[in-house]
């Protein structure tokens, strides 16, 4: 994680280091008069060629421009009422049943994205930008209105071009006119998307079976399963495809026996036993206090027991003895003691002695105290000691019992008596509670099982990289296409959607003779009264509120459920 952190920080480091210099030399040869806008994130450039590559593309075939842009009116609407019941269907997934393939997560460089999936998307993302204004530009001009200004454009690795219309003359356009620009720009991210998509299937045949990509250190799986395996079998049932295997492996509770049957690259079959896990990050709940019984704490907190390498929790004996508790609250987490099925503690202890007549750790039973389930006990503690400890109803214990009714808490009892005064340091702490909802971990990374076709054939070692470019040029053309035509101000679905209830403006005769009548009687003019509030826009805002209220939640939702600390860890 350290060498990663680094990487992203001094690549952002250069990014930051090439624009200031850029804008450095920018300064000093005056280039804003020749229409360049530097900052040291981005830059700029003002360019009369891609106006007149727009007005020729726009003369050649304006009948087909219109036709084409006229289709995605009615495409633009459609796509609009999808993408809000879609956000909805999502939302209410996400709080009822929250799975990482519901989270809809922002692009954020470095952070949300990161490795080498962002030198993939730096090539679609720019395609996209160009062909997005290009469009907007291209339904503009077949109709007459100006281009004030084109370029390209570079903020920090995302390349890309603007343009940017007289939007006066927009306005006096008439409302099919306007529809048609304003649909323009995602209706061809759109048709991209389509293309890429039929380059994409016609690249690989999916085979039978899931393709292994990744085996994540310390999973259950690693060392057992290996990359670039073919899983092909698990539990006697066949693998049709990576997501038959990602649903068929939903069912697995943590520490239950599962076969895989996997195919190597040379063509051997094997089997291979994986006994599942659980998803530490998901089910990890934090000390809320610590009791002190005997002895005294002279550095570090439970807040520190999350990690290894923190600030340790330290105590000393008093009368060559120490005895303290760590408190769980069960309410803070929603656990309640019926649906507990499992109980795990990972433990790292540090003692400056090597003897110890008792040396215990257990999980206090409140309802028979003779029964305290015992996490270690060591009579020769040496320096160091490193375990795990788990406690469950499938070997036969209550774990009702072991929750203090009245207060909701679990007690996780230390205790220590040596023949000296002594130090004892708790370096990890970490209590794992598992329900019977708990799904088992299995620390993997799979995709489909593709098979080359023809044109993969033909570009033999370059296939998987214009797979991987493609791929990502289908995914973000097709999610901004949709996620751009929702009614939220300022994105162009919102333009569209209010052009519904804006009438054509007056014609160019009926504009002359209602300025004439403003003119004489300029000496009577009062201020405008603000224009009051009506039904109609209480409606417009009534349907971008919806809008914005179920991308914000959908968002917010899957930051919250899917860790947002360990998203910003890669860069903090």
């Amino acid at each position: 994680m350290v060498g990663s952190q680094y990487e992203i920080l001094t690549f952002f480091m250069f990014l930051f280091l090439f624009y200031l210099c850029f804008w450095l030399i920018a300064k000093l040869l005056k280039l804003e008069k020749r229409g360049w806008e530097v900052s040291p994130v981005s830059f700029f450039a003002k360019t009369k060629r891609l106006n007149r590559f727009i007005n020729k593309v726009a003369k050649r075939f304006p009948r087909f421009w219109r036709v084409l842009w006229t289709i995605g009116i009615g495409f633009g609407f459609i796509a609009m009422i999808f993408t809000m019941c879609w956000l909805g269907i999502n939302l209410y997934a996400l709080l009822t049943a929250p799975k990482p393939e519901n989270a809809i997560l922002p692009f954020i460089p470095g952070i949300t994205v990161t490795g080498s999936v962002l030198l993939y998307m730096i090539l679609p993302i720019a395609i996209i930008m160009f062909s997005h204004e290009v469009a907007h530009g291209i339904a503009a001009r077949i109709d007459g209105v100006k281009l004030k200004s084109s370029g390209v454009l570079a903020i920090l690795f995302l390349f890309g071009a603007f343009v940017e219309l007289d939007d006066e003359q927009v306005a006096k356009k008439s409302r099919l006119t306007r529809q048609r620009i304003f649909v323009a720009g995602s209706f061809a991210n759109l048709i991209i998307a389509l293309f890429s998509l039929i380059f994409i299937t016609n690249m690989y045949q999916i085979g039978a079976g899931a393709y292994l990509y990744k085996v994540e250190e310390e999973s259950p799986s690693f060392g057992f399963l290996q990359p670039e395996e073919i899983i092909i079998n698990v539990n006697g049932t066949q693998i049709r495809d990576a997501t038959h295997l990602d649903v068929f492996l939903d069912q697995f509770k943590p520490f239950d026996p599962v076969l895989f049957t996997v195919k190597a690259e040379n063509g051997t079959i094997s089997n291979r036993t994986i006994i599942t896990g659980f998803n530490r990050a998901a089910t990890h709940i934090p000390w809320g206090n610590i009791l002190i019984n005997n002895g005294t704490p002279t550095g570090g907190g439970v807040e520190n027991l999350s990690a290894q390498d923190q600030t340790i929790l330290t105590l000393n004996s008093t009368n060559n003895y120490l005895n303290f508790s760590l408190l769980i609250n069960l309410s803070a987490s929603s656990l309640s003691p019926e649906n507990l099925t499992w109980l795990f503690v990972d433990l790292s202890i540090n003692a400056s002695l090597n003897n110890f007549n008792t040396s215990k750790g257990y999980l206090v039973n409140f309802s028979n105290p003779l029964q305290n389930y015992e996490m270690f006990s060591l009579q020769n503690l040496l320096l160091g000691v490193n375990l795990t400890g788990n406690i469950s109803k499938t070997a036969g214990y209550t774990l009702e019992d072991y929750v203090n009714i009245s207060n909701n808490y679990l007690e996780l009892n230390f205790m220590f008596n040596g023949s000296t005064e002594f130090a004892v340091g708790i370096d990890l702490c970490k209590l794992f509670a598992l329900t019977n909802e708990s799904q088992g971990y299995f620390g993997i990374w799979i995709g489909n099982y593709l098979i080359d076709r023809e044109l993969a054939r033909i570009l033999g070692p370059l296939a998987p990289h214009v797979y991987q470019t493609l791929f990502y040029l289908f995914m973000f053309s097709f999610t901004i296409g949709f996620i751009n035509l929702l009614p939220i101000p300022a994105f162009d679905g919102d333009y569209l959607f209010v052009s519904l209830f804006k009438k054509d403006k007056p014609n160019s005769n009926e504009m002359v003779s209602s300025k004439q009548e403003a003119n004489n009687d300029s000496e009577d003019e009062t201020p405008k009264p603000k224009e009051p509030w009506t039904w109609t826009k209480t409606l417009i805002w009534s349907v971008r509120g919806l809008a914005i209220f179920l991308l914000l939640s959908n968002i917010i939702l899957s930051l919250i459920l899917f860790d947002i600390t360990k998203l910003f860890s890669g860069i903090f």
